[in-house]
């Protein structure tokens, strides 16, 4: 991780441990601050910090399966939005991780990555 994003919030704790993992999980933390914190409430995606996210950080997830079709990312972010603020906090992020997370393991193993469930 590098020390321009590990200090964006105050304070600013990471994950104690280093194995893969817990790495992993910090860079995902990570991520989601360096999008969350551009503009409004720290800690919370908009739509636009949403979508700005995906297309830079998973342009392969977006890639596939249709999903740079007009409207998927609204949908998807609207989906995941579970209290309906308008604003993604980590734990609904988490959801579309899950999804991008799915989409990774399937082309690892060589899976259709458009199943109904994939989208």
């Amino acid at each position: 991780m590098s020390a321009s994003t590990a200090t964006t919030l105050p304070g600013h704790r990471q994950f104690p441990g280093n194995c893969t993992l817990e790495m992993a999980l910090n860079a995902i933390v990570d991520i989601y601050h360096r999008y969350s914190i551009r503009k409004g409430e720290i800690d919370l995606l908009d739509f636009e910090e949403f979508n700005t996210l995906l297309n830079e950080q998973a342009p392969t997830f977006l890639a596939a399966c249709n999903r740079n079709r007009p409207g998927y990312l609204q949908e998807l972010f609207k989906e995941t939005d579970l209290n309906k603020d308008k604003e993604l906090s980590f734990e609904e992020f988490t959801i579309v991780l899950s999804k991008v997370a799915d989409d990774a393991h399937r082309i690892m193993h060589g899976e259709e990555r458009c199943k109904p469930e994939s989208n």
